[in-house]
């Protein structure tokens, strides 16, 4: 496809199995049943492989093979975070550790009572965020597709247990942008994803990887709209069970969504070269 459809890579059935394997036979046996499903998708999913290929070979300026086997390597780690986010909300979660660097920020916006808008990406596992604010007392909400939302959302109740944050879903209406609002006047935590869009939106266009790419305009004018402190957030799988969150120093004051995206793009630009592994749009997203 040559732009992204709404829809995330995986479907319930796929998630029913790794919730059998990993409930039953442990997260071990259930990584290196991981491979097979892997390998097929190395070897026939061209479709979306031919852009991980791109990312690592003009993005990254790697040679030919070593962006081939970061297709596998990009295809085994999303794997894990789809096993991980399952594991994270049930009795398993226990097993991760979790460093953080930043959250003291966020810790600042919920004690504060400022509220905050939270930008992060399809990076890595950013579902880490929630399960580490649990315990700070706010209340966060997650800005996504109706799509993605929807197509997992039973079999993860079913098996895996809540998500220990509200889901605002993105439909064809713009119902998510008073969700958004009221929750911003309740001096709640808004955490949107700033690194994709669909065929019809408004974008905005910055230099990612030193190429030009589109961006969503809808993040950065709602970040830019309302006076409350901006950071981006981003998880990243380090071990088998280790993970480290990241959150930025919040931006305060309004400020234009151009001014804002790029900042945006830089912290994203870093984070993706320190972890090249973690970039999780299979699509073409440099398509201008």
């Amino acid at each position: 496809m040559s732009e992204w459809s709404g829809k995330s890579r995986g479907n319930a059935l796929g998630y029913w199995f790794f919730i059998f394997f990993m409930k039953n036979l442990g997260m071990g046996f259930t990584y290196g049943f991981l491979h097979f499903v892997v390998l097929y998708f190395f070897l026939f999913s061209w479709s979306s492989s031919k852009w991980i290929y791109r990312y690592y070979r003009d993005g990254l300026g790697y040679g030919v093979l070593k962006s081939i086997v970061g297709i596998y390597k990009t295809y085994y780690v999303f794997g894990q975070v789809i096993i991980d986010k399952v594991a994270m909300m049930s009795e398993m979660r226990e097993k991760f550790n979790l460093k953080h660097d930043g959250t003291e920020f966020i810790r600042s916006m919920v004690e504060n009572k400022t509220g905050g808008i939270l930008i992060s990406g399809h990076t890595g596992n950013w579902e880490i965020g929630g399960q580490l604010m649990r315990g700070y007392g706010g209340v966060v909400n997650v800005v996504m597709y109706d799509e993605e939302h929807q197509q997992i959302k039973k079999k993860l109740e079913e098996h895996g247990g809540e998500r220990k944050f509200n889901v605002i879903p993105i439909k064809d209406d713009i119902s998510h942008v008073f969700l958004i609002s009221k929750a911003l006047l309740n001096k709640e935590l808004v955490c949107i994803h700033g690194d994709r869009f669909r065929e019809g939106m408004r974008t905005l266009k910055g230099e990612f990887l030193g190429q030009e790419a589109q961006f969503p305009y809808g993040p950065f004018a709602i970040a830019a709209k309302f006076d409350v402190p901006k950071a981006f957030v981003y998880g990243f799988k380090t071990s088998n069970y280790g993970y480290q969150f990241y959150c930025t120093e919040p931006i305060t004051g309004k400020l234009k969504p151009e001014l804002l995206l790029e900042k945006y793009v830089d912290e994203l630009s870093n984070k993706v070269r320190k972890y090249p592994n973690q970039w999780f749009n299979f699509y073409d997203f440099w398509k201008t």
